[in-house]
Order: C-alpha cells, then sequence, then structure tokens
C-alpha cells in the first residue's frame, strides 16, 4: 500500500448513511494518517463542508432521502467546496452511475467492497488533481437526465414542505383556540375565587381566625398569580395572531408608573427593597393602552424584583424628552417618552441580553426552577419580557435590556411615542 506522506495531516468528509461503512473507511484511512469528518445523510454533510476546509470529500451515491447526485451538484454550486476534490463512494458498478456521478459534480468514482491495495493510491491521485472525464457523446443526454431527476426530488420536496407548512397551520390554529378556550373558562372562576377571597378578607362578613386568614392571604396571592398567567397566555394569543388588541387613548405615564408601583408595594416591604421613581421634564401624555403598558411595567419590575437580593435597590425614570432614543437611533427625542428601570441586582449573562425578550427563557438553571412572583431568584413563565416586547413595538416603540457598567445590576428601557410622536 501506497501511504500519503504530506507535512500537514489531511482531513476528508464521508458522507454515508452506513455505520459499518463509515466506520471501514475511516480505520482504513486513519492507518495512514487521514483524519475523517463523518456525515450520515446529505444534509448534515453540506452543513460539516461549509463550516470545515477538507482536502476531499467522499460521497455514497444511494443515499435515503437526498441522494449522491444531488448532494455532489449542491456542494459545487458552495463557495467553499466548488474546487474541493469530490469522489463518489459506491457499489453501484455500472457505467451508467460512474457518467452521472460525474455529471453531477464528482472527480471520480471508486467502487464498493474497497479493494485496499488500491483505495489509498486513488485517494492520493484524486487529492492531487485527478479528474475523470465523461464521453462528450453523452453529455448532452445526461445532463437531460440529470436535470429530469433533480426537478422531480425539487417537486417532491416542495409538496412535503407544503404538507408539513399545513399541517403546522392546522395545530398553530388548534393551538391558538385551545389558549383562547382555557383563557375564557379559567377566567370565570378565578374572578370568583380571587373576589370572594378578598371579600373574607376584608372581614366585611364576619371576623376570620388568625390561621384562616394566613390560609386566605396564600389562596388570594396564588389566585392572583394564576390570573396574572392566564391574563398573560391571552395576550401571547393576541399577539400570535397579530390582531389589533390594543385599545389606545391619553394616557399619563407617570400616573401609571404609580400605580404599578403602588400595587407591588406589599411585595417591596416583604423582600426589603428600596424602589425609588423620579419623573424628569413636562411628561406630556402618551396615546397608548394603558392596560397593556401597565402589563409591560409591571412585567419588567418583576424582573428587576426577581434577580435583586433582598435589601436591594430599584430605580424608575420617567423622561421626557428621550435622550436614549437619540444616542440609540438617532430619532427626535421629543417625539417619545422614556421609562428607564434599574435594578442593584445579579445583572444578566451577555449571551443572554438578546435573548431574554425571547419566548420561555429564564435566566435561571431551569433544572432548579421554581415558579414564584416575588421570591429571589424565583421562576415565572418566560413569557412576560417577550410579550412586553410584542406590546411595545405594536406601539411602534422600542425596549431592550443592558447591564450597568458603573455598578451591579440591570437596566432596561422603555420607549414610546407620544401621541404626536414619530410613528403616530
Amino acid at each position: 500500500m501506497e501511504v500519503i506522506n504530506d507535512f500537514e495531516r489531511k482531513t476528508i468528509l464521508y458522507i454515508e448513511d452506513e455505520p459499518y461503512n463509515r466506520l471501514l473507511v475511516k480505520k482504513i484511512l486513519g492507518l495512514h494518517q487521514i483524519d475523517v469528518l463523518e456525515a450520515e445523510d446529505g444534509l448534515s454533510g453540506l452543513e460539516i463542508a461549509q463550516r470545515r476546509k477538507v482536502d476531499l470529500i467522499l460521497l455514497d451515491i444511494n443515499m435515503e432521502g437526498m441522494n449522491g447526485y444531488e448532494i455532489a451538484t449542491r456542494l459545487r454550486s458552495i463557495e467553499m467546496t466548488k474546487e474541493t476534490p469530490l469522489v463518489a463512494l459506491t457499489a453501484n458498478v455500472l457505467q451508467r452511475a460512474r457518467d452521472r456521478s460525474l455529471i453531477s459534480g464528482c472527480d471520480g468514482f471508486i467502487t464498493k467492497p474497497i479493494d485496499q491495495e488500491t483505495f489509498i493510491p486513488l485517494i492520493n491521485e484524486y487529492m492531487n488533481g485527478r479528474k475523470d472525464f465523461v464521453d462528450s457523446n453523452k453529455i448532452e443526454q445526461l445532463m437531460k437526465e440529470n436535470n429530469k431527476e433533480l426537478v422531480y426530488h425539487l417537486e417532491k420536496e416542495i409538496k412535503e414542505l407544503k404538507r408539513a407548512n399545513d399541517e403546522l397551520k392546522e395545530l398553530d390554529k388548534l393551538k391558538s383556540d385551545f389558549i383562547s378556550l382555557a383563557s375564557h373558562e379559567l377566567r370565570t372562576p378565578l374572578v370568583t375565587i380571587v373576589g370572594y377571597t378578598g371579600l373574607l378578607l376584608s372581614k366585611r362578613l364576619g371576623d376570620i381566625a388568625p390561621n384562616h386568614e394566613k390560609i386566605l392571604k396564600i389562596v388570594e396571592r396564588n389566585s392572583k398569580r394564576l390570573e396574572k398567567i392566564v391574563k398573560d397566555l391571552f395576550t401571547l394569543n393576541m399577539i400570535d395572531k397579530d390582531s389589533d388588541f390594543l385599545e389606545k387613548s391619553e394616557v399619563s405615564i407617570p400616573e401609571l408608573v404609580t400605580d404599578v408601583i403602588d400595587d407591588l408595594l406589599l411585595v417591596f416591604e416583604e423582600r426589603e427593597l428600596t424602589c425609588n421613581y423620579h419623573f424628569e421634564g413636562e411628561i406630556p401624555k402618551v396615546f397608548c393602552d394603558d392596560n397593556k403598558i401597565a402589563q409591560v411595567i409591571d412585567a419588567v419590575m418583576g424582573n428587576a424584583i426577581k434577580y435583586t437580593p433582598n435589601g436591594g435597590t430599584i430605580d424608575m425614570y420617567v423622561r421626557y424628552p428621550s435622550n436614549n432614543i437619540l444616542r440609540r437611533f438617532d430619532l427626535d427625542a421629543e417625539k417619545y417618552v422614556e421609562i428607564v428601570i434599574k435594578d442593584s441586582g445579579i445583572g444578566i449573562p451577555d449571551n443572554k441580553l438578546i435573548k431574554i425578550f425571547d419566548k420561555f427563557v429564564e435566566l435561571g438553571d431551569i433544572e432548579k426552577h421554581h415558579s414564584s412572583d416575588v421570591e429571589f431568584m424565583g421562576g415565572g413563565t418566560g413569557l412576560g419580557l417577550s410579550i412586553s416586547k410584542a406590546v411595545i413595538e405594536k406601539h411602534h416603540g422600542v425596549i431592550w435590556a443592558e447591564n450597568r457598567r458603573s455598578s451591579q445590576g440591570a437596566k432596561f428601557y422603555i420607549i414610546l411615542p407620544i401621541k404626536s410622536g414619530y410613528n403616530d
């Protein structure tokens, strides 16, 4: 056997759906100091070929799904592999199979079972530039046949994609219908539970024993939490449907912020958190949906509460004009109001700063997840910030997060256009 002797180890990509064949070729090439990257199907092979520079690609022709001819044609259309030596390796010994391989873009053809005496020398030749050719009299007919088969497979893939897309649409509709039904069916009993629990705790129906009062408070807190989850699911469903669910009016943002913070006072007291809020400038009213913007502020504040240790501080600023819209997007600051929420918490990992607004993203380890609105590092549904982003964008505003540079913690920016603003 001839041993390939080069100063650098060579690397070959082998695309083959049979594990035994991959193992055999890998062992033979390994004996000659050649590294092998393995791909069990055409798509995996294409992905690796675009990621890793290799010295040669070995390709089985008769694979399930995308066959070797298609893979060869695609490899020749990729900038990174258009000049890479490409060799068909198959048990099909017919001249027609050999010719089709060459027409599809292969440089050569090696038959199985592998002859160990000739395999390595052939690999060496192809890596050094050998190219086999098709009889010129056959090229036109072979090209027609090859194109015909490519069109057939393309049409088949399009049909399969359409069928899969139709199934996904149906599943998406079922999901939306289920969420709508579940939201509606859960709301009615929840309103009753929250209402009667509040009535009992108010003691209008008579005094209650201290131990009963403690239990009722637990029921009230968890019912309100479930009510919030149902509200989030309903809003998310409206967003997914791309419905125009906003009910806009002229809203005082300072008043809205004050109401949200007042609702959180018991949480601040329980967690020993300090909350400061500041109104800077003559803040005009904003044309927005007050309930949805309150939902956004509550979600961002909830995030700050969960990731700020006991005894920490949360600061909220409402400013006009919005200097941050000018700084970040070079837009007219006088057309926007901004809300900035800063905390002294653990901050946001850099790799989560963008993902934090995706659905179901939680900062904590999901294996250690526990559900809580108020506990430090307590988990949630992972929907609050995703919904917040969608709601703000529906208002033609922007929301983003940053880590504080001068101290520990995170900053969230919520920018909204006023009634006469840029997008209204």
